[in-house]
Protein backbone atom coordinates (compact mmCIF):
# COMPACT_ATOMS: atom_id res chain seq x y z
CA UNK A 1 0.00 0.00 0.00
CA UNK A 2 1.23 3.50 -1.01
CA UNK A 3 2.67 5.53 1.66
CA UNK A 4 0.87 9.17 2.42
CA UNK A 5 2.82 12.45 2.37
CA UNK A 6 1.58 15.94 2.72
CA UNK A 7 3.45 18.26 0.69
CA UNK A 8 2.96 22.30 1.92
CA UNK A 9 3.23 24.60 -1.06
CA UNK A 10 2.98 22.09 -3.49
CA UNK A 11 0.57 24.64 -5.67
CA UNK A 12 4.31 26.01 -8.08
CA UNK A 13 7.83 26.00 -8.04
CA UNK A 14 10.09 23.60 -5.79
CA UNK A 15 6.97 22.19 -3.49
CA UNK A 16 5.45 21.28 -6.71
CA UNK A 17 8.17 19.26 -8.49
CA UNK A 18 8.72 17.15 -5.26
CA UNK A 19 5.59 16.58 -5.40
CA UNK A 20 5.22 15.28 -8.73
CA UNK A 21 9.25 13.56 -7.88
CA UNK A 22 7.34 11.80 -5.13
CA UNK A 23 4.33 10.72 -6.89
CA UNK A 24 6.07 9.31 -9.53
CA UNK A 25 8.23 7.06 -7.15
CA UNK A 26 4.95 5.88 -5.37
CA UNK A 27 3.72 7.96 -2.89
CA UNK A 28 0.19 9.10 -2.25
CA UNK A 29 0.96 13.11 -2.42
CA UNK A 30 -1.46 15.98 -0.51
CA UNK A 31 -0.41 18.50 -2.03
CA UNK A 32 -1.25 22.03 0.20
CA UNK A 33 -1.45 25.90 -0.74
CA UNK A 34 -3.27 29.06 -0.89
CA UNK A 35 -4.34 28.98 -4.25
CA UNK A 36 -6.82 26.74 -5.18
CA UNK A 37 -6.18 26.72 -9.16
CA UNK A 38 -2.49 26.59 -8.75
CA UNK A 39 -3.16 23.14 -6.55
CA UNK A 40 -6.00 21.89 -8.80
CA UNK A 41 -3.67 21.94 -11.88
CA UNK A 42 -0.42 20.44 -9.97
CA UNK A 43 -3.16 17.36 -9.00
CA UNK A 44 -3.69 17.23 -12.86
CA UNK A 45 -0.01 17.24 -13.98
CA UNK A 46 0.16 14.07 -11.14
CA UNK A 47 -2.86 12.40 -12.39
CA UNK A 48 -1.71 12.92 -16.10
CA UNK A 49 1.74 10.51 -15.25
CA UNK A 50 -0.25 7.81 -13.23
CA UNK A 51 0.21 8.69 -9.80
CA UNK A 52 -2.19 9.49 -6.96
CA UNK A 53 -3.09 13.01 -5.31
CA UNK A 54 -5.41 15.35 -3.80
CA UNK A 55 -5.43 19.11 -3.57
CA UNK A 56 -5.92 20.93 -0.60
CA UNK A 57 -6.33 24.82 0.06
CA UNK A 58 -5.09 26.33 3.26
CA UNK A 59 -3.20 29.13 4.99
CA UNK A 60 -0.68 27.21 7.04
CA UNK A 61 -0.60 30.12 9.22
CA UNK A 62 -3.57 29.29 10.51
CA UNK A 63 -3.50 26.50 12.84
CA UNK A 64 -7.23 25.70 13.38
CA UNK A 65 -7.18 25.46 9.47
CA UNK A 66 -4.28 23.04 9.73
CA UNK A 67 -6.04 20.87 11.73
CA UNK A 68 -9.29 20.77 9.81
CA UNK A 69 -6.42 19.78 6.98
CA UNK A 70 -5.47 16.89 8.37
CA UNK A 71 -8.53 15.64 8.98
CA UNK A 72 -9.68 15.93 5.49
CA UNK A 73 -6.34 14.68 4.24
CA UNK A 74 -6.68 11.13 6.93
CA UNK A 75 -10.43 10.55 5.59
CA UNK A 76 -8.76 10.56 2.24
CA UNK A 77 -5.78 8.63 2.05
CA UNK A 78 -5.60 7.50 5.86
CA UNK A 79 -2.76 8.14 8.21
CA UNK A 80 -0.09 10.02 6.88
CA UNK A 81 3.33 8.68 7.20
CA UNK A 82 5.47 11.87 5.91
CA UNK A 83 5.22 15.71 5.74
CA UNK A 84 7.08 18.15 4.26
CA UNK A 85 7.12 21.44 5.13
CA UNK A 86 7.58 23.47 1.62
CA UNK A 87 5.14 26.20 2.19
CA UNK A 88 7.09 29.82 2.89
CA UNK A 89 7.46 33.35 2.00
CA UNK A 90 10.25 35.80 1.31
CA UNK A 91 8.68 38.65 3.14
CA UNK A 92 9.59 42.23 3.07
CA UNK A 93 12.54 43.07 1.12
CA UNK A 94 15.01 45.54 2.59
CA UNK A 95 16.63 47.01 5.71
CA UNK A 96 15.05 46.43 8.77
CA UNK A 97 14.10 50.43 9.51
CA UNK A 98 12.37 50.48 6.28
CA UNK A 99 10.44 47.47 5.78
CA UNK A 100 6.43 47.00 6.82
CA UNK A 101 6.24 45.45 10.06
CA UNK A 102 3.16 44.04 9.34
CA UNK A 103 3.95 42.17 6.38
CA UNK A 104 7.38 41.44 8.30
CA UNK A 105 5.72 39.40 10.76
CA UNK A 106 3.17 37.34 8.78
CA UNK A 107 6.14 36.16 6.80
CA UNK A 108 7.52 34.54 10.38
CA UNK A 109 3.82 33.62 10.59
CA UNK A 110 3.92 31.56 7.77
CA UNK A 111 7.84 30.14 7.41
CA UNK A 112 8.08 29.21 11.28
CA UNK A 113 4.43 29.07 12.59
CA UNK A 114 3.49 26.73 9.63
CA UNK A 115 5.81 24.28 10.05
CA UNK A 116 4.52 24.19 13.45
CA UNK A 117 1.33 23.97 12.86
CA UNK A 118 1.21 21.52 10.11
CA UNK A 119 4.02 19.23 12.64
CA UNK A 120 1.61 19.75 15.19
CA UNK A 121 -1.04 18.49 13.27
CA UNK A 122 0.05 15.72 12.01
CA UNK A 123 2.37 14.24 14.26
CA UNK A 124 -0.32 12.67 16.29
CA UNK A 125 -1.52 9.96 13.61
CA UNK A 126 2.22 9.48 12.83
CA UNK A 127 2.60 8.26 15.92
CA UNK A 128 -0.98 6.06 16.63
CA UNK A 129 0.33 4.48 13.21
CA UNK A 130 3.75 3.96 14.96
CA UNK A 131 6.39 5.87 12.96
CA UNK A 132 6.51 8.66 10.39
CA UNK A 133 8.67 11.57 9.20
CA UNK A 134 9.14 15.01 9.24
CA UNK A 135 11.06 16.91 6.47
CA UNK A 136 11.49 20.88 6.63
CA UNK A 137 12.56 23.10 4.17
CA UNK A 138 15.91 25.59 5.08
CA UNK A 139 17.56 28.16 3.28
CA UNK A 140 18.41 31.73 3.33
CA UNK A 141 22.14 31.00 3.69
CA UNK A 142 21.27 29.30 6.90
CA UNK A 143 24.43 26.75 7.66
CA UNK A 144 26.72 28.45 5.29
CA UNK A 145 28.91 31.04 4.98
CA UNK A 146 26.73 33.65 5.68
CA UNK A 147 22.70 34.09 6.24
CA UNK A 148 20.92 36.57 3.32
CA UNK A 149 20.94 39.99 4.10
CA UNK A 150 17.99 42.45 3.87
CA UNK A 151 15.48 39.60 3.84
CA UNK A 152 15.67 39.68 7.52
CA UNK A 153 11.90 37.72 8.31
CA UNK A 154 12.83 34.77 5.69
CA UNK A 155 15.80 34.78 6.98
CA UNK A 156 15.16 34.69 10.87
CA UNK A 157 12.39 32.46 10.04
CA UNK A 158 15.09 29.46 8.25
CA UNK A 159 17.15 29.58 11.30
CA UNK A 160 13.94 29.12 13.36
CA UNK A 161 12.84 26.26 11.22
CA UNK A 162 16.36 24.95 11.80
CA UNK A 163 16.51 24.82 15.78
CA UNK A 164 12.89 23.65 16.06
CA UNK A 165 13.99 20.79 13.78
CA UNK A 166 16.35 19.37 16.31
CA UNK A 167 14.70 20.77 19.66
CA UNK A 168 11.98 18.53 18.33
CA UNK A 169 13.51 15.64 17.55
CA UNK A 170 14.49 14.13 20.69
CA UNK A 171 10.70 14.32 21.42
CA UNK A 172 9.73 12.45 18.34
CA UNK A 173 12.00 9.93 18.14
CA UNK A 174 10.86 7.46 20.93
CA UNK A 175 7.55 7.41 18.74
CA UNK A 176 9.72 6.49 15.48
CA UNK A 177 9.38 9.46 14.14
CA UNK A 178 12.21 11.94 12.67
CA UNK A 179 12.58 15.38 11.65
CA UNK A 180 15.26 16.66 9.43
CA UNK A 181 15.96 20.14 7.61
CA UNK A 182 17.22 20.07 4.30
CA UNK A 183 18.00 23.34 2.44
CA UNK A 184 17.61 23.13 -1.37
CA UNK A 185 20.53 25.34 -2.25
CA UNK A 186 20.02 27.99 -5.10
CA UNK A 187 16.96 27.27 -6.93
CA UNK A 188 14.86 29.62 -9.56
CA UNK A 189 11.83 30.67 -7.98
CA UNK A 190 9.16 33.03 -7.72
CA UNK A 191 11.22 34.33 -4.54
CA UNK A 192 14.15 35.26 -6.65
CA UNK A 193 11.56 37.42 -8.75
CA UNK A 194 10.39 39.29 -5.42
CA UNK A 195 14.39 40.16 -5.23
CA UNK A 196 14.75 41.59 -8.70
CA UNK A 197 11.27 43.77 -8.36
CA UNK A 198 12.73 45.50 -5.02
CA UNK A 199 16.06 45.96 -7.02
CA UNK A 200 19.57 46.90 -5.64
CA UNK A 201 18.48 49.71 -3.78
CA UNK A 202 16.14 47.89 -1.34
CA UNK A 203 18.04 44.58 -1.81
CA UNK A 204 21.35 45.50 -1.56
CA UNK A 205 23.80 44.85 -4.15
CA UNK A 206 24.56 41.23 -2.41
CA UNK A 207 21.27 40.20 -2.47
CA UNK A 208 20.27 41.51 -5.87
CA UNK A 209 23.39 40.30 -7.31
CA UNK A 210 23.01 36.71 -6.18
CA UNK A 211 19.25 37.01 -7.59
CA UNK A 212 20.89 37.88 -11.12
CA UNK A 213 23.13 35.21 -11.36
CA UNK A 214 20.98 32.39 -9.18
CA UNK A 215 17.75 33.51 -11.59
CA UNK A 216 17.87 31.04 -14.57
CA UNK A 217 20.36 28.32 -12.15
CA UNK A 218 19.50 24.63 -12.26
CA UNK A 219 19.88 24.78 -8.81
CA UNK A 220 20.70 21.39 -6.37
CA UNK A 221 17.19 19.86 -7.27
CA UNK A 222 18.59 16.03 -8.37
CA UNK A 223 20.22 15.85 -5.18
CA UNK A 224 17.58 17.47 -3.12
CA UNK A 225 14.90 14.86 -4.21
CA UNK A 226 17.48 12.46 -3.43
CA UNK A 227 18.25 13.67 0.10
CA UNK A 228 14.31 13.82 0.69
CA UNK A 229 13.66 10.62 -0.90
CA UNK A 230 16.14 9.04 1.49
CA UNK A 231 14.51 11.34 4.80
CA UNK A 232 11.24 9.69 3.96
CA UNK A 233 12.39 6.06 3.34
CA UNK A 234 12.88 3.31 6.70
CA UNK A 235 16.70 3.40 6.05
CA UNK A 236 16.66 7.30 7.15
CA UNK A 237 15.42 6.09 11.06
CA UNK A 238 18.33 6.60 12.39
CA UNK A 239 19.25 10.25 11.12
CA UNK A 240 17.24 13.11 13.05
CA UNK A 241 17.34 16.77 14.16
CA UNK A 242 19.89 17.23 11.19
CA UNK A 243 20.27 20.21 8.61
CA UNK A 244 21.21 18.77 5.62
CA UNK A 245 22.67 20.30 1.89
CA UNK A 246 21.60 19.78 -1.23
CA UNK A 247 24.40 21.13 -2.24
CA UNK A 248 27.01 19.51 -0.39
CA UNK A 249 25.74 16.48 1.19
CA UNK A 250 25.01 13.04 -0.10
CA UNK A 251 23.29 10.05 0.45
CA UNK A 252 26.02 7.69 0.65
CA UNK A 253 28.22 10.13 2.34
CA UNK A 254 25.46 9.79 5.01
CA UNK A 255 25.40 6.81 5.75
CA UNK A 256 29.20 6.02 5.15
CA UNK A 257 29.20 8.86 7.93
CA UNK A 258 26.62 7.52 10.55
CA UNK A 259 28.13 6.74 13.56
CA UNK A 260 29.78 10.38 13.71
CA UNK A 261 26.18 11.68 13.38
CA UNK A 262 24.59 10.51 15.67
CA UNK A 263 24.43 12.02 18.69
CA UNK A 264 26.63 14.60 18.23
CA UNK A 265 26.22 18.31 16.82
CA UNK A 266 27.95 17.69 13.49
CA UNK A 267 24.83 19.46 10.93
CA UNK A 268 23.68 21.93 13.63
CA UNK A 269 23.19 25.10 14.22
CA UNK A 270 26.21 25.85 16.75
CA UNK A 271 28.40 28.15 18.10
CA UNK A 272 31.40 26.34 19.54
CA UNK A 273 34.71 28.46 20.51
CA UNK A 274 37.81 28.28 22.62
CA UNK A 275 36.90 31.07 25.30
CA UNK A 276 33.01 30.75 26.07
CA UNK A 277 31.52 28.06 23.98
CA UNK A 278 32.72 24.32 23.87
CA UNK A 279 31.57 21.20 23.68
CA UNK A 280 32.70 18.00 25.07
CA UNK A 281 31.56 14.47 25.34
CA UNK A 282 28.49 13.75 27.61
Amino acid sequence: MARACVITGAGRGLGRALAVHLATAGYEVALCARSTAEIEDAVREIEQVGGRASGHTVDVSDPNAVDELASRITEQHGPVWAAVNNAGVLGPVGPVDAVDAERWMQAIAVDIGGVFAVTRAFVPQMRRSGGGRVVNLSGAGIGGPRPLPRVSAYTASKAAVDVLTEALAPELIGDGITINAVAPGPTPTAFLDDVLHAGPDLAGPQLHDDAVRNHDATGCTDSFFALVHFLLGEESSWLTGKLLSARWDRVDDLVARRDQLVGTSLMTLRRIDDVLFTEVDQ
